[in-house]
């Protein structure tokens, strides 16, 4: 029999799923309260050594966060990490999957995320920040506004996230290049192009997305020149990491007219710090890195967990495992 490890929470939401396999699994939950007891009789567990681990947003934005890793690396080895993030330049995930022997990500946040891309895409083309300003002063004002029908994306990193971004944009008429280093068409995309010409494509873009990995070839790739090659008119988004942002290139940009607007999910320091300039200008929206923060996402990482799981009891090749040498190269 198999030791799992999640959320009470996430727990709540699958254990029906879970039923069927009671006599191949001891499932372990943590509640709100950092208590770990046995799913089935609530027996408080003192020491858990799980077999397989199932973090999510349950475990991620919960108060004891830091008492589940610290459990889970507590063991030394874990047989199998599902995570429901896709990313691995998380210092404890990468911890983590030096001690697992299958680590598995997840890419269905891609859905959630890509709505805020569409979101934000769609307040800036239709003018969002100035009616706002407007209502503020009880101004009656028109604007000439612009569409998705017609407008150019560039997103740069096109996996999971950009695909399902181009697909929308698409849906409504806009024109997508996607960049990415592996060639040929891709889902949602009109044209590929290899990252070594992103800048000649900057100046064709009404929106520029990021949603690439932050590696040493892309932290800071966002600089002064990159906004520079940008339309005067244009949007900058980023749904990738803070990383890949020269923050202070940015609201220099910003301010001398060059993109127009700019939508962050992401900064280089999270939580973001009181006295950021960031917090208050006027052609930034910010979110707390939460785009992908909906039911349905949670609920398609249950999916993803529960598909691989029974792939892992039945010895069946599992989905989204990440190569050992990631996390040694970590």
């Amino acid at each position: 029999m198999k030791t799992c490890l999640l959320h009470a929470k996430t727990f709540a939401r699958i254990s029906e799923r879970l039923k069927s396999l009671e006599h191949k699994l001891d499932v372990i939950v943590m509640d709100e309260d950092g208590l770990f007891y046995h799913a089935g009789n609530r027996v408080v567990v003192h020491d858990p050594k799980p077999d397989i681990v199932f973090a999510n947003t349950d475990v991620w934005f919960g108060a004891h966060v830091r008492d589940f890793m610290l459990t889970v690396l507590k063991t030394g080895k874990i047989d199998w990490f599902q995570s429901s993030a896709a990313g691995l330049d998380n210092a404890a995930l990468i911890s983590v999957g030096k001690i697992s022997r299958l680590y598995t990500t997840n890419h269905r946040q891609a859905e959630a995320m890509a709505e805020w891309a569409l979101w934000q895409g769609l307040d800036f083309l239709k003018c969002g920040p100035a009616y706002r300003a407007q209502q503020e002063e009880r101004l009656w004002e028109r604007h000439m506004k612009r569409e998705i029908m017609g407008s150019n994306w560039l997103i740069i990193g096109f996996g999971s996230i950009g695909e399902a971004v181009g697909r929308r944009v698409q849906a409504l008429g806009g024109h997508v290049m996607g960049v990415r280093r592996s060639p040929g068409p891709a889902d949602g995309a009109d044209h590929i192009v290899p990252p070594a010409l992103v800048h000649e494509e900057l100046g064709k873009a009404d929106i520029v997305l990021l949603s690439i990995p932050l590696t040493e070839d892309t932290e800071g790739m966002a600089d002064a020149d990159f906004f520079a090659a940008m339309k005067e008119d244009a949007l900058f988004m980023n749904l990738g990491r803070g990383g890949l942002v020269k923050e202070d290139a940015l609201i220099d940009a910003l301010d001398a007219g060059r993109p127009a607007f700019a939508a962050l999910d992401v900064t280089v320091e999270e939580p973001l710090p009181q006295e950021s300039a960031l917090w208050h200008h006027p052609k930034i929206a910010i979110t707390p890195h939460d785009s992908s923060m909906t039911p349905g996402t949670d609920h398609r990482a249950d999916e993803t967990f529960l598909d691989n799981l029974e792939r892992y009891l039945h010895g069946k090749p599992m989905k989204n495992l990440v190569d050992p040498e990631v996390f040694e190269n970590g």
